[in-house]
């Protein structure tokens, strides 16, 4: 009897020991990271940067989300600006841009070691003006000291949500914008 509590003892003292140590739920905020996006037109090309925006992600469940204010958008030039709120967002309408993360592919396994880096897919749902598009969004991932930075890119074409053409006579802006994230996330 004693040997067997022994062993039992041992097993688990064993699987602690044996069991990383690592946070599987993160948190990011505009605080510690950046969202960008960038627009080329006919007689020029642009970049904006959202100002406000927060997130999760679960690395076990591979479950996640993403909002950005949408008024929190600038390209600091103030008319464009305010064609992009009025017209093309109607960000008083549709306050939040949304991305639900319903699963993750690639190196699942090193993003849940809590540590090292690797290549990761988030898969599932960008919303903008309330017009959902399923998504597979690259990413890179690296684990430092406890945090997690992701960072990755993702071509989209803008008239897929619903969203007007701005273009005016003397300058037609094209349907394609790619959107940049590089965010630092903390342990929950």
């Amino acid at each position: 009897m004693h040997q067997s509590i022994t062993r039992v003892l041992w097993a688990v003292g064993a699987f602690f020991i044996a069991t990383p140590s690592f946070a599987a739920s993160y948190a990011f905020s505009s605080g510690n990271g950046s969202i960008s996006f960038n627009n080329k037109a006919s007689l020029h090309e642009f970049d904006g940067v959202a100002q406000n925006f927060s997130g999760t992600l679960d690395t076990v469940a591979g479950t996640g989300s993403m909002t950005v204010q949408a008024a929190s958008l600038t390209t600091k030039l103030g008319p464009r600006d305010s064609k992009m709120h009025n017209f093309c967002l109607e960000s008083s309408t549709y306050g939040t841009i949304t991305f639900q993360v319903s699963s993750i592919g690639g190196d699942t396994a090193g993003l849940q070691s809590g540590q090292g880096s690797g290549s990761v897919t988030l898969n599932g749902t960008l919303t903008i003006r309330s017009v959902p598009q399923a998504v597979s969004i690259s990413a890179n991932y690296t684990h430092s000291e406890g945090a997690l930075r992701l960072k990755g890119a993702h071509a989209m074409k803008w008239g897929d949500y619903g969203v007007p053409d701005p273009s005016i006579l003397i300058s037609k802006l094209y349907p394609d914008m790619t959107v940049r994230f590089n965010v630092n996330m903390t342990a929950q």
